[in-house]
C-alpha cells in the first residue's frame, strides 16, 4: 500500500487530503509541521508528499530539502499560493516534483496524485531490493543471508564486522540491514550511529544475545527500527524483515 504524507499548518488542508484519498484506498499520515513531517518520513517512508510551501517554523523548503536528503526517491507536490517563477525554480531545485496552487480542488489534487503514484510505481518496477547481513558468525550469517534470498526477491550482501558493514553502507543504498550488536572491534551500535548519518533511508534490524533492555532502547534510540533477542529462530528473523519490508512498501515474496 502507497503512504500519502499531508504536510500544512492548516490542519483543515490536511483533512481535505486524508478525505480524499483514504476514500479511495491510500494510507493517509499528516503533520501540521516540518520537524513532524521529517520524523514520519524517516519512520513511516510514505511515497508521496503534499508539502506546504509556507508554514511556520520550519519552512517547506527547508522541510523539503531534508526530506530529499532522507529519501531521494519520494515525489513531493508543493502547495503553494505563490505560483511565480521565482517560487517554483527554488522548489524544483531542492528536488520538488510538482506544485499544486492553492486554494485547489479535491479533483485537482486527486489528479496530480495519480500522475505522481504512476511515476512511483514505474520506478518500484526498476527497483531492486538490497539486504544486507551483518554478523560476524560466518555460520550465523550466512544461513541467515541463504534464508532470505529463498525467502525474499531481493539481492542479500554480507559483511562479518562493522567497518566492513560501514563500508558497504557507504557505497549502496540497503534498503533493510540486519545487524548483530555484540561484535567485536566496531559495535553494532557504533554501526547504527554512523548508519543513521550515511544512510538515513536505511532500516536496520538490530540482533542482540545482550540479555537487557537497556541495549535494545539504546539501538532503537540510535536509528534502528527493530529489535530481536537472541537466541532467536531464523524463521523469527525472516518474520521481523517481513515486516520490516511490508512497511517500507518492498515485500516481495518468492514463489518456492
Amino acid at each position: 500500500m502507497i503512504k500519502i504524507l499531508a504536510v500544512d499548518d492548516e490542519p483543515g488542508i490536511c483533512f481535505l487530503i486524508r478525505e480524499t484519498f483514504e476514500s479511495i484506498g491510500f494510507t493517509v499520515l499528516s503533520a501540521t509541521n516540518g520537524l513532524d513531517a521529517i520524523a514520519l518520513v524517516k519512520k513511516e517512508r510514505p511515497k508521496l508528499i503534499f508539502l506546504d510551501v509556507r508554514m511556520l517554523g520550519m519552512s517547506g523548503f527547508e522541510a523539503l530539502k531534508k526530506i530529499k536528503e532522507i529519501d531521494p526517491a519520494v515525489r513531493v507536490v508543493m502547495l503553494t499560493v505563490m505560483a511565480d517563477e521565482a517560487t517554483k525554480r527554488m522548489a524544483r531545485n531542492l528536488g520538488a516534483d510538482d506544485f499544486v496552487t492553492k486554494p485547489f480542488m479535491s479533483d485537482h489534487l486527486e489528479e496530480v496524485a495519480r500522475r505522481e503514484i504512476a511515476e512511483v510505481l514505474k520506478e518500484q518496477k526498476h527497483e531492486t531490493t538490497r539486504i544486507l547481513v551483518v554478523d560476524d558468525e560466518d555460520d550465523v550469517r550466512e544461513r541467515l543471508a541463504r534464508l532470505i534470498e529463498r525467502r525474499f526477491v531481493c539481492v542479500v550482501e554480507e559483511a562479518a564486522n562493522g567497518r566492513e558493514a560501514i563500508a558497504k553502507l557507504k557505497k549502496i543504498p540497503y534498503d533493510v540491514v540486519v545487524l548483530d550488536i555484540k561484535m567485536p572491534g566496531l559495535s553494532g551500535i557504533d554501526v547504527i550511529k554512523e548508519a543513521a548519518r550515511i544512510v538515513p533511508g536505511a532500516s536496520i534490524l538490530a540482533v542482540s544475545a545482550y540479555d537487557s533492555q537497556d541495549v535494545a532502547d539504546e539501538a532503537l534510540k540510535n536509528g534502528a527500527v527493530d529489535f530481536i533477542h537472541k537466541p532467536q529462530t531464523i524463521e523469527g528473523i525472516e518474520r521481523k524483515v517481513k515486516e520490516i519490508l511490508k512497511k517500507i512498501g518492498k515485500y516481495t515474496p518468492k514463489k518456492i
